[in-house]
């Protein structure tokens, strides 16, 4: 058991929310990994992924390649469901017809792909299937087995066997394997009468063939040693499945069959069952794993049949939570929990995309089993995939995580009150963001120090939501003021303040002097401690605030200045506090206003190569010193390479001595002093007109195959790429843009790709680039379309009367010179050396018509016979089979026994003719 949870790490140690976000993907069967058809028949296959709302679904190759619709082909139908009909082999394309699919769906969730799905298309081909004659001793066990080629073993199961002409029920000594053999136990002399056929079925196509039939021979029991007549081979099988070991022996006396594990008796198992037909054991576990030896002995020696069976516990994959929001900035953690069988490897998506490893990304464990994001940003929000393959076996799941603006917000606060002395009081602060905020806690601008009176205590709530509480003990006149609470997490902070006064004799904290900004706001609290007072007023300069729109004195006492300015703002401040009806007390406090930097706008000129370029950044504004830097992109220029910066006290300037495409970017000029830090950025384009890296040529392209027609340029900026068509093999008259659909797409370098060539593409190819710099440019190509070899006609059965001529027929078309080959089964047809054939081709024009003439048909001419047309281009083949019918031969005639008055007479069906 690989086990990783999936886990959300934020820098206060808080742990994320799962939450619905609102949509979700899901999977209908993502099981779904292997689609085996008929060319004859074709195949539906449903996307397994889905979404609700619903999702945009789409299929495409495992290369990453657009699915694209191929007339009469294939056609991706608008719920999603791929298609591909029926085709003749000359219709055959491996991109097609056995490739790697995998299809996604899409909604604002994200996009999830499923495992790769191979998709094969299977022909009908020409295979007959046997029995041999067995030999067998009375009492013994026969085996008979079912040979099928190999070239469509695994497409061909055997269905049945016949006893002379009769369909076999498995029952008292008649037993049909698992794997398609027959066994007949405790063999008797009349065996020996019957004759055996198999039959077979196409699991795709639905074609059954009969074998021939096969004589069983009985002979009297000899003393003999043990000889396997049926064994088993090492094997892989699913956990929860059945399989069946076959073991059969003969020999005299009959052997006695003994079942080992790993050298040991088998245990005893109501799951392990041990038959004539071998030992079968049910609902397999990953312990039933082993080597397993069929061990047959008899007094005149031994024998045995031995296999490893390797037991598979399936894999599984889960991603936990399904869902999960959290905030840009955070540290994300996901991770597998893997079951099954190990020797697997990880692959990690998102969105469909392989994620690889970067700045903000990392892939870590043993098997890659753990991603790590890295202060998360927006762009991370998605959906990712876990994908963990074993050999032929795929399994995945995924999470969707959504990443948003995670700055704290108050959600709920306290409101001010008055307090006596040593009547405890308790505030509450409750913030939301992402990641969860913490809290912290200030009287009168100062940090509260937790002591014996001030206690704090702190937590989140599942919905993200964290709540303080300030708890203060037995309050002095001291621990009145003004209580502020301030929630920060990685991405920003929010704040809230109230007053709280504890009744006692007035008087003022001493204050300190205050820092502000020029152009933000500043407040500014009254240190006031004690209750009641009668009220308080501001003063600047003996005079009574606010005395201006600027300025906001709040009930509580707090002056607020908005939007500071340096020479009316600057100064001292008068805290004055009304205890007495004629008795005031005051403190001042002096502001001291520093000023950002300013920098004036300025601009970069259109610009081209070779040029000289002068860009001042000019502060107009801001105490000094001030610093002056640039950057390009993100990195600090350096001067040197043709680019020189000069920097003066409140000037610097960006020079670049001779224009290129390598300074194309986005410059920053950075100015900073004690107050702040502030920048402008501008972009720098550079204009090329665009030219030709390289030009289309004519060329050829194959029908039914992919063709690229060349064409890349360059220049700044990058130019827009348009293909124009005209039809026709004459000068061009006039140009169409050429659709762009699934079958043709721009590739990124501008060249043209055609993913399925048809015959309606000849013609001339216009590329046109151009980027508004300049004049465009232009090149036309001619495109011819070069036709394989396909066979258009021929019978798919026929039938020949033994002893007359007989005349196959088969047409082609495609480019010249196309030649046509025969083959009976799987040899070339000689006439020079077979003269009972004769071959003539003709060429009408728009086809070529081949005929092979049987002079005359003969009974070894009930095969398939094969047409093969060949040209410079493709190959194709059609498939013939001939049945060759004749009169029935005579039964053999056999006789059992003669009495007196009466004979018993048996006779045995012979060659039926094909009739």
């Amino acid at each position: 058991m690989w086990l990783v949870t999936f886990l959300l790490l934020l820098d206060s140690l808080h742990k994320a929310r799962p939450e619905d976000v609102g949509t979700s993907l899901y999977f209908v069967n993502d099981s779904l990994q292997h689609v085996t058809f008929s060319s004859s028949v074709g195949v539906v296959v449903p996307c397994p992924a889905a979404g609700s709302p619903s999702a945009a679904l789409r299929w495409y190759l495992a290369t990453g390649d657009d699915i694209y619709d191929v007339p009469h082909i294939r056609h991706v139908h608008a719920n999603g469901t791929l298609q591909l009909f029926p085709f003749s082999p000359s219709a055959f394309n491996s991109f097609i017809h056995d490739n790697d699919y995998f299809c996604t769906a899409e909604n604002a969730a994200g996009k999830i792909r499923s495992p790769n799905i191979r998709i094969k298309a299977v022909f009908r081909e020409p295979y007959t299937v046997r029995v041999e004659d067995q030999r067998s001793m009375r009492g013994n066990v026969a085996v008979f087995k079912c040979l099928i080629p190999s070239s469509v073993q695994e497409y061909v199961s055997v269905v049945s066997w016949e006893k002379d002409t009769v369909s076999i029920t498995p029952e008292n000594r008649f037993f049909i394997t698992s794997h398609g053999g027959l066994y007949i136990s405790d063999v008797q002399k009349e065996d020996a009468l019957s004759t055996y056929r198999c039959i077979t079925q196409h699991k795709y196509s639905g074609e059954t063939r009969q074998s021939n039939g096969a004589r069983l021979s009985v002979t009297d029991p000899a003393e003999s040693i043990p000889t396997i007549l049926d064994g088993f081979h090492s094997q892989e099988v699913w956990t929860g499945h059945s399989v069946e070991l076959p073991c059969a022996a003969s020999g005299y006396p009959i052997p006695a069959i003994r079942w080992l594990k790993d050298g040991r008796p088998l245990p005893a198992d109501s799951r392990w069952a041990k038959r004539i037909t071998g030992l079968t054991i049910s609902d397999l576990r990953t312990e039933d794993s082993g080597t397993y030896i069929c061990e047959v002995t008899n007094t005149f020696g031994s024998a045995e049949a031995n296999g490893i069976l390797t037991v598979i516990d399936p894999l599984h994959v889960t991603l936990t939570p399904k869902k999960l929001k959290t905030g840009i900035g955070s540290t994300v953690i996901l991770s597998c929990a893997l079951t099954g069988s190990p020797e697997f490897t990880i692959r990690w998506y998102r969105n469909t995309e392989l994620v690889l490893p970067g700045e903000a990304i990392s892939i870590r464990g043993l098997s890659n089993e753990t991603l790590l994001i890295s202060s998360a940003q927006k762009s991370h929000s998605g959906a990712y995939q876990c994908f963990a393959t074993r050999k032929a076996q795929t399994a995945q799941d995924f999470a969707i995580i959504v990443l948003e603006d995670g700055t704290p917000r108050i959600v709920s606060s306290f409101s001010e009150k008055v307090v006596n002395p040593g009547e405890q009081f308790s505030l509450m602060c409750a913030a939301k963001g992402a990641p969860p905020p913490t809290v912290t806690w200030a009287l009168d601008d100062e940090p509260v120090v937790r002591d014996g009176s001030h206690r704090t205590n702190q937590y989140t709530m599942s919905d993200g939501t964290t709540i303080s509480h300030m708890n203060v003990t037995g309050p002095q006149i001291r621990d009145g003021g003004v209580y502020r609470c301030t929630a920060r997490n990685s991405v920003g902070s929010a704040e809230y303040q109230a007053r709280i006064n504890v009744r006692g004799p007035p008087s003022i904290r001493a204050m300190r002097n205050i820092t502000a900004v020029a152009g933000r706001d500043t407040l500014i609290n009254c240190r006031v401690i004690g209750y009641p007072y009668y009220s308080i007023k501001w003063y600047k300069d003996a005079l009574l605030l606010p005395d201006n729109h600027r300025q906001v004195v709040f009930e509580n006492g707090t002056l607020k200045l908005t939007d500071v300015q340096k020479g009316m703002d600057e100064g001292e401040y008068l805290c004055s506090v009304l205890i007495q009806p004629q008795l005031s007390i005051s403190q001042s406090v002096h502001v001291a206003v520093k000023v950002p930097p300013l920098i004036q706008p300025f601009e970069f000129p259109p610009a081209s190569i070779g040029q000289l370029l002068y860009i001042p950044c000019v502060v107009s504004s801001g105490d000094m010193p001030i610093r002056i830097t640039w950057r390009k992109d993100g990195q600090v220029i350096i001067s040197g390479s043709g680019v020189t910066i000069e920097s003066k006290e409140f000037m610097s300037s960006l020079q670049i001595s001779s224009v290129s495409l390598k300074h194309n970017g986005n410059y920053t000029c950075i100015a900073s002093n004690a107050a702040a830090t502030v920048s402008r950025e501008r972009q720098l384009i550079v204009r090329v007109p665009p030219r030709f890296v390289v030009q289309p040529n004519n060329q050829d392209g194959i029908y039914g195959k992919a063709g690229v027609l060349n064409c890349s340029v360059d220049g700044y900026p990058p130019p827009k790429v348009m293909w124009k068509h005209a039809k026709g093999s004459g000068n061009p008259q006039q140009y169409h843009p050429v659709p762009l659909t699934g079958r043709i797409q721009i590739l990124p370098n501008s060249s043209l790709l055609i993913r399925h060539v048809l015959e309606e593409d000849i013609g001339y190819y216009l590329c046109q680039a151009s980027n508004g710099v300049g004049t465009d440019i232009s090149k036309a190509m001619f495109l011819t379309v070069k036709i394989p070899a396909m066979i258009t006609s021929h019978p798919n059965t026929t039938i020949a009367i033994k002893g007359h001529p007989k005349e196959l027929n088969c047409t082609a078309r495609g480019e010249r010179p196309i030649i046509i080959r025969w083959e009976k089964g799987d040899t070339v047809i000689d006439p020079d050396r077979v003269m009972r054939y004769a071959i003539a081709t003709k060429d009408n024009g728009d086809e070529v018509v081949s005929t092979l003439k049987l002079k005359p048909a003969d009974r070894g001419d009930s095969v398939f016979f094969s047409c093969h047309a060949i040209n410079s281009y493709g190959e194709d083949r059609g498939l013939i089979q001939l049945t060759v019918q004749e009169p029935p031969d005579p039964p053999e005639l056999e006789i059992r026994e003669v009495k007196a008055r009466s004979m018993n007479l048996r006779w045995t069906q012979r060659f039926d003719g094909n009739s």
